[in-house]
């Protein structure tokens, strides 16, 4: 990949990566700036089934050998893959802006964070791995159970939070010792080959692979028998259609999918700093976040002033392009994207909702030249509205007023998704009641955010269909690896009875 500036007209030209080498591409796409969707950022190349086969190939010569190095190895490679995201930092947070429109503070977050979890799956790697011995009853009978590594594993990210996202995939899958397939999404592939490329460039040729394009690449990994688990960060109707396929060749399916996250909040909470809070989740990357919080339930009491509140930190949010520091949000990624939340903007207020859209736009004059929303609340929602019922993926936050603390309970577990949570409260024991009582893979208190040692130590998925499986953490790298077990047992003592 070659430097570019801002003022550059000319976009990048991404290939494919295959054991080791770019390919081109028999055919492109380009990719526009969601902050000027005039600028292509990119020009890509849009992968075939021929594509993913070569891909397979490469991935299957490489898997055993690579799947032979010492754990130790291993290690030390995911800890160059790290600096070297560090050294690219710059690159990759100018890419990923410009595909991805989520503000350039977020996105020089993410790569940071990227990083970070290639050091941390280093760190987990010997523990991990290390096998269970346990002697048996007579002489030298022993029972050892390891872990092995499946082999070839297609990765499918999305756009959202994509080096993110590919480092929370790509670093426990060779961790473990598999070969990876990366499919990126078209709708922000280029920070994700970077990164793609950066990584395979410390490993042996074909132990990661990336292949750009769409749905057709999918269905062929699918459907290449070589491949032993598929891991997909998405959307439900696209991971059912996967699983479909995926159950002709009983492929095993690691899946992170969307989120419909409640925050409970109790009448005894320190409401500025809950609405700060609250608000910082809501309206990050525009709300296009799986474990952003997508609802809100506040007790009768203090409704009133949670509103107010809500309404002045949210008007004081400004919007425009994503690589201006001054923006406290940047567009939304797509025009689809663009077109359904506006959408689901008019049909709840046409439902007699109390819908504000607020905050400002940094830049009125190029308004219309991005993929650009205000920030949106609904004060009176209803738990049988589509707002509340479905995950909106952007930013729109309803709020439903309860009668109680058993009633707000019931609501917010009254869903299909089960991914992440929060409750709010001065009281750590009232929250942590409360708290256990949520259905979801990840309870927060008084924040919706991981913390520190939340980020190292949670495993990332969700209850109902929030996903099948957990990345992030130790238990990540488990995703990646099977069983292997030893009984060696003694053989009959001679002219025994």
């Amino acid at each position: 990949m070659t430097t570019m500036t801002n003022d550059r007209t000319e976009p990048d030209a991404i290939g494919h990566l295959i054991a080791g080498a770019t390919v081109p591409g028999t055919r492109t796409f380009e990719v526009h700036n969601p902050s000027r969707r005039a600028e292509v950022v990119g020009v890509v190349a849009d992968g075939t089934a021929v594509d993913a086969a070569a891909a397979v190939d490469g991935a299957t010569a490489a898997a055993p050998g690579w799947a032979a190095t010492s754990v130790a190895d291993r290690a030390e490679r995911l800890r160059r893959i790290a600096d070297a995201i560090d050294a690219h930092a710059e690159r990759l947070i100018d890419l990923t802006t410009r595909e991805n429109g989520s503000v350039v503070g977020t996105i020089r977050r993410e790569v940071a964070g990227a990083a970070e979890a290639f050091r941390a799956v280093a760190d987990y790697l010997p523990r991990v791995l290390e096998p269970k011995t346990v002697p048996g009853g007579l002489g030298d009978e022993f029972v050892r159970v390891e872990r092995r590594p499946y082999g070839v594993v297609a990765c499918v990210v999305p756009w959202n939070a994509p080096v993110l996202l590919t480092a929370n995939k790509i670093a426990p899958a060779i961790a473990a010792g598999n070969a990876v397939v990366l499919k990126p999404s078209p709708f922000a592939p280029l920070g994700v080959t970077l990164l793609g490329s950066l990584a395979a460039a410390e490993l042996p040729p074909g132990v990661v692979n990336i292949v750009n394009g769409d749905a057709e690449v999918v269905r062929a990994l699918l459907d290449d028998r070589r491949v032993r688990k598929v891991s997909f960060t998405g959307g439900g109707a696209t991971a059912r259609h996967i699983m479909r396929q995926a159950a002709d060749a009983l492929l095993p399916v690691h899946f992170e999918l969307g989120g419909n996250d409640p925050a409970v909040v109790l009448e005894d909470a320190d409401l500025p700093a809950t609405v700060d809070r609250i608000v910082t989740s809501a309206y990050r990357r525009a709300g296009q976040v799986c474990f952003a919080t997508k609802r809100v339930y506040v007790p009768r009491a203090i409704a009133d002033e949670f509103q107010r509140l809500l309404i002045e930190r949210v008007g004081a949010m400004t919007v425009g392009d994503a690589q201006d520091e001054r923006a406290a949000m940047g567009p939304v990624n797509n025009a689809g994207q663009l077109e359904r939340l506006q959408g689901l903007i008019e049909r709840t207020r046409a439902a007699g909702r109390d819908v504000r859209v607020l905050g400002a736009p940094l830049d009125p004059e190029t308004w219309d030249a991005g993929n650009f929303l205000l920030p949106a609340v609904v004060l009176d929602a209803q738990q049988e509205d589509e707002i509340v019922r479905e995950e909106q993926f952007g930013p729109i936050l309803p709020v439903v007023v309860c009668d109680s603390e058993e009633e707000a309970i019931a609501l917010a577990n009254d869903t299909e998704y089960g991914l992440c949570s929060s409750v709010w409260s001065r009281s750590r024991e009232r929250a942590l009641d409360v708290a256990g009582r949520i259905e979801a893979g990840t309870t927060f208190i008084n924040n919706a955010m991981f913390s520190e040692t939340g980020t190292r130590e949670i495993p990332m998925g969700g209850w109902k269909q929030s996903g099948i499986g957990w990345e992030g953490s130790p238990h990540g790298i488990e995703e990646y690896l099977q069983f292997h077990s030893i009984d060696a047992q003694a053989l009959p003592t001679p002219g025994a009875a």
